[in-house]
């Protein structure tokens, strides 16, 4: 993968002195189409890197398993806010430069390089003035160390292959975070995923660090033989193949691993690498038409992600580059004013100019050197360091367990506490339904060991199966900490659980710190973002209304029918998430329309939440304000009646008493002589009897 790289004839090594000796302002020997110092930008600290060739063409530096190492030759530059382009590092620079991270105050810079061709990449930190450059990690022959970031203790992490063990989808290093002091010394392991973590960044609200992390498990659900498991695609349970990059976050510690924004109903609007952070928490990151990145070519592009808190109010959306334009784009960094800047490729030629996103969502040029990649961006400029947490956790060893027998001994544990797994979402919460709740449902937890002579380079071992209780509720302790692991729902019949969207099997690895703990609700393909209750009672209320199926008497034309009313989306284009029925000519006083929800068995109904058409739309469709009643029914026999509130706010909330019932009908009057009645969502809050 490391070759001598050449620019326009000229070894790298030399174009890279003559750099270095250049005055401040333009370096010598590139001359940049486009640095406007009419462009309103912050001070910037960035790499200008060389273009691939050969082999190599059209991979970017720096990023993803192909291009995360690759030497091409490069550089540390500054631009200042008036659009002059200098050096940083004052004397002998390393021949390639990646992934400059600036601390809280501004006053250093760490960053990967590597000394000399050929050599490992390694952590640098440099004074911001230039001076004092050393390197704090010594990375052994064949392992290298790269994209480094501040922790607000001034602890610095980055990503490294000091980890024995190869990803499942391909014979490359597994990557995984470490963190050392800022003066140097021994690193220690924060994670422990299968596949790999890389490209750490700091969410500046809590000190979070929220990383991209490779998604996938060779190992599939299955209903054939004991194991619940295989790799052969003829056994497995039909599921989407999944393989990609994504965001996760994790304390500073290592613990509370969890997804961190995207869409999870769709896979590209969940893709993020190189994630950053802005001051609000918006995570924008990189996409490609390649999930996996492991050929390293584009098409590439920028997207904000969707948020994972609330009030939910927007999904992935393309800034830049793939999904917007016919560009590359990556590198992504959010500046102080909320503004997005990136690295852009317009022509497609490896040629990467520094662009910001305008309002208008156009990229606006800030930077481009002609045969350069200019890469890696970052604020030069203090900012205000959230609250160091510290490490409540001993960081685990450089080992993973060898065997079963050391697997199973019980030295490095944690609990495991999902309250509910039958939980659902927010509605309007970017994460696909939970299984529906059923009784005698059981959950297996599986485990990853090395084995270099499988074929994914790992074995998997059942570590455990356990009940899920009367409301729910897993609660297991001493399950092993610090190991990629994933888990499976199956049912009293021993067939694995399937939900809306595939089997409730995670599709990809999992870990948890030694010495700490899970506590989640709901089965989400293998993470939980959904806040969690405060007591296991109220836990056990959950929305019930995705498990239903769902009728209507009568739909208008242009409706999106009954399964809207349990798709916990009220948000978006009316054809899509909301139910429109035609009142007729029934009497204001007579149910127009009816929708009903149904569940296999019974279960007990606290509140049923209704959503209304938001007023605009409501208007634009002729329908009127939502009157009638909600009935609870058993067996077919109503159980109880209730009278829809009038002028109650958005949602309506209609409290039904505990009730059992196996289905909710909700009888609607047209209001106000409108012609039309309608609804976006019913949400059924309910528990197991």
């Amino acid at each position: 993968m490391r070759r001598p790289p050449v620019l326009g004839g000229v070894p790298a090594l030399a174009a890279l002195l003559a750099l270095a000796a250049a005055p401040a302002g333009v370096p010598s020997g590139h001359s940049p189409r486009a640095a406007s110092s009419t462009v309103r930008v912050p001070r910037l600290v960035f790499v200008s890197r060389g273009i691939p060739r050969g082999a190599d063409a059209g991979v970017v530096p720096g990023l993803g398993p192909r291009g995360r190492t690759l030497e091409v030759g490069g550089q540390l530059l500054v631009r200042e806010r008036d659009g002059r382009v200098h050096a940083l590092i004052v004397g002998p620079a390393p021949f390639d430069v990646s992934d400059p991270a600036v601390s809280w105050d501004a006053g250093r810079i760490a960053f990967a390089g590597v000394p000399a061709r050929d050599s490992s990449w390694r952590i640098y930190v440099v004074a911001a003035n230039g001076a004092g450059l050393r390197a704090i990690t010594h990375p052994p022959r064949g392992v290298d160390d790269f994209d480094p970031v501040w922790l607000a203790d001034g602890r610095v992490c980055f990503a490294s292959t000091r980890l024995a063990g190869r990803a499942e989808p391909a014979a490359v290093a597994v990557s995984q975070l470490y963190v050392v002091d800022a003066a140097g010394g021994p690193p220690r392991r924060l994670t422990s995923e299968r596949n790999g973590a890389e490209e750490p960044a700091i969410d500046p609200r809590n000190g979070r660090i929220v990383y991209a992390r490779w998604w996938a498990n060779r190992f599939h659900a299955s209903n054939v033989g004991e194991d619940g498991i295989t790799t052969d695609s003829s056994r497995a349970v039909e599921s989407e193949a999944v393989d990609l990059w994504q965001a996760v976050s994790i304390a500073p510690d290592g613990d509370g691993v969890r997804l961190a924004a995207g869409d999870a109903r769709d896979r590209d609007a969940t893709m993020a690498y190189q994630p950053c952070v802005s001051a609000r928490g918006a995570i924008a990151g990189v996409r490609a038409a390649d999930r996996t990145l492991l050929d390293g070519r584009g098409p590439f592009g920028v997207q904000r992600l969707a948020s994972l808190e609330p009030p939910y109010a927007e999904g992935t959306r393309a800034l830049a580059g793939l999904g917007r334009d016919a560009a590359s784009a990556c590198s992504p960094v959010w500046l102080p004013d909320g503004r997005v800047l990136c690295s852009r490729d317009a022509r497609g030629d490896g040629d990467y100019a520094l662009c910001v996103i305008d309002a208008r969502g156009a990229p606006v040029p800030v930077l481009d050197r002609a045969g350069r990649a200019e890469l890696d961006a970052a604020v030069f400029e203090p900012r205000v360091a959230p609250a160091a947490t510290g490490t409540a956790l001993p960081l685990p060893g450089d080992a993973l367990p060898g065997d079963a027998r050391e697997l199973m001994s019980g030295a490095h544990t944690f609990r495991f506490d999902c309250l509910n797994v039958f939980a659902n979402g927010p509605v309007d919460a970017p994460m696909r339904d939970a299984p529906p709740p059923a009784r005698g449902v059981r959950i297996r937890f599986f485990a990853a060991l090395g084995d270099s002579s499988a074929p994914g380079g790992d074995r998997v071992v059942r570590v455990r199966e356990a009940a899920v209780d009367s409301t729910g509720g897993v609660h297991e302790t001493d399950l092993p900490g610090d190991v990629p692991m994933f888990e499976q729902l199956v049912g009293a019949d021993g067939r694995v659980l399937m939900s809306a969207h595939g089997p409730a099997h995670v599709a990809g690895f999992n870990f948890a710190r030694a010495g700490g703990g899970t506590k989640c609700v709901g089965c989400h393909a293998g993470h939980s973002a959904i806040p969690v209750p405060g007591s296991y009672a109220s836990a056990g209320w959950f929305n019930a209304a995705p498990a239903a199926v769902a009728y209507v008497s009568a739909a208008a034309p242009g409706s999106a029918g009954a399964h809207a009313l349990c798709d916990r989306r009220t948000r978006g284009d009316v054809d899509r998430v909301a139910w429109i029925a035609d009142a007729g000519a029934a009497p204001d006083s007579q149910p127009a329309a009816v929708a009903r929800l149904a569940w296999g068995s019974s279960v007990e109904v606290r509140e049923v939440v209704l959503y209304p058409l938001e007023a605009h739309a409501a208007s634009a469709h002729g329908v009127g304000p939502l009157a009638g009643e909600v009935v609870l029914l058993e067996n077919g026999v109503p159980a109880g009646r209730f009278q829809v509130p009038a002028g109650s706010g958005w949602p309506i909330r209609v409290a039904t008493s505990d009730l059992r019932a196996d289905a909710v009908e909700v009888r609607l009057r047209r209001g106000a002589g409108r012609k039309r009645v309608a609804l976006a969502e019913i949400e059924t809050i309910a528990r197991l009897p």
